[in-house]
């Protein structure tokens, strides 16, 4: 499968290519692809950095915000 197949993704605007993304996403089981090692690093040292001060840290919706503002989606 290739995005040749679907040429109406073509004109689709970057908004909903990504809430295509967010569905095909969502489609597959957690269990289905493995997770890197280096992503369970990350997550461990982030959750120690949360766990020593949670204030420097940010809520889901104020990450969201930072990243549509650095890039305006």
């Amino acid at each position: 499968m290739h995005l040749a197949d679907f040429p109406q993704l073509e004109s689709a605007t970057p908004q909903q290519k990504l809430e295509l993304i967010d569905e095909l996403w969502a489609t597959i089981p957690p269990d289905a692809v493995a997770t890197p090692a280096s992503h369970v690093t990350e997550l461990n040292r982030r959750l120690s950095v949360f766990q020593d001060d949670p204030k420097k840290s940010m809520s889901p919706e104020e990450g969201r915000d930072r990243i549509r503002e650095r890039t305006g989606l």
